[in-house]
């Protein structure tokens, strides 16, 4: 019997690193948004919403009207690197409540599932634990914003000290975090972001395994973490196979591999998995997005095979 990927997640893009100019030009963001909306190929998105109200109900009416499942708000336009969800500051802490605030009625309005946000920072080798103190309260007050419109607050780990240089962070710390949350809010948890995991200097297949019982939602992407020359190093996320990336396609099967094994990719509960690219240079977000999804089949595939090829040994030796 063939098992299809889409038999096992739902397949979506984040269009906001794939049309990154929406950040500055709002019409742009309205336009290829809709479109985002529109195309078959995909399930689920992750996207944010441009200032402006006429701006947010059209799209929130192309939203809802798209038919799409598990859509995510992510906090795109939230300026993390000057405004931290950490900050110990309270007019600080105020101020970001009242952006994020706006943002959490722009995902219900758009029928969000998922809120997607990061802690900013200082970076973790710098906190102290009022930092930390800080963000756990934050997030509690997230929650149960969140809570009123059947949302849940997604936290997706950074690098700590490599790009981003956010607070949350160690993957670890993260899911200390995660186990403190759920004993008082169900609607919490992560966003695993496979591009970062390099950057967190994490083994793949460990990362999964571990953030396994708070897995919501799964990017696929890809970083340069050796070469400080490329203009992709970093937390910039080149396509999947882009030369010198540090993901291609034996990348692509240990991760889905690993998603396979521990339930996030099933039959019975299909999970959420988004590619997160920037187009290659010189080719179009469409071209590129067919290249990547093409990647990802493949590795698939071979996943699949592998493990037909497991099952048959293993009959084959039995007496």
């Amino acid at each position: 019997m063939s098992e299809t990927l889409t038999q096992f997640a739902r397949l979506g893009l984040v269009h906001h690193m794939l049309h990154a100019r929406s950040v500055d030009d709002p019409d742009y963001h309205v336009a290829t948004l809709e479109a985002l909306a529109l195309r078959t190929d995909i399930e689920t998105f992750d996207c944010c919403l441009p200032y402006g109200a006429e701006r947010q109900a059209r799209l929130a009416r192309a939203i809802r009207a798209s038919g799409k499942e598990h859509v995510a708000f992510a906090i795109h336009l939230f300026p993390l690197r000057k405004l931290s969800l950490a900050a110990t500051n309270y007019a600080e802490q105020a101020q970001a409540r009242l952006i994020i605030d706006d943002m959490v009625e722009q995902a219900a309005t758009i029928g969000a599932t998922g809120f997607v946000f990061a802690s900013g920072g200082p970076p973790h080798g710098e906190a102290n634990e009022e930092h930390h103190r800080a963000f756990f309260e934050f997030c509690c007050w997230l929650c149960e914003r969140l809570a009123p419109h059947n949302i849940d607050a997604l936290l997706e780990p950074f690098d700590f000290d490599h790009d981003k240089n956010f607070l949350y962070g160690p993957l670890d710390r993260s899911l200390e975090l995660m186990a403190r949350l759920r004993e008082k809010f169900p609607n919490v948890g992560i966003e695993l972001d496979m591009a970062h995991l390099p950057l967190m200097r994490e083994d793949f297949a460990s990362a999964i395994r571990r953030t396994a019982p708070w897995l919501k939602r799964v990017h696929l992407g890809n970083c340069v973490s050796r070469d400080r020359m490329d203009p992709f190093y970093g937390d910039k996320h080149p396509p999947i196979g882009y030369p010198g990336g540090d993901i291609d396609l034996p990348q692509l099967v240990e991760i889905l591999s690993s998603l396979k094994e521990t339930g996030f990719l099933s039959r019975a509960n299909r999970g959420d998995l988004l590619v997160e690219i920037n187009p290659f240079p010189g080719r179009s977000a469409n071209d590129s997005v067919a290249d990547n999804f093409q990647r990802v089949q493949a590795a698939w595939k071979m996943v699949v095979s592998a493990e037909a090829t497991a099952r048959a040994n293993t009959l084959s030796a039995k007496p």
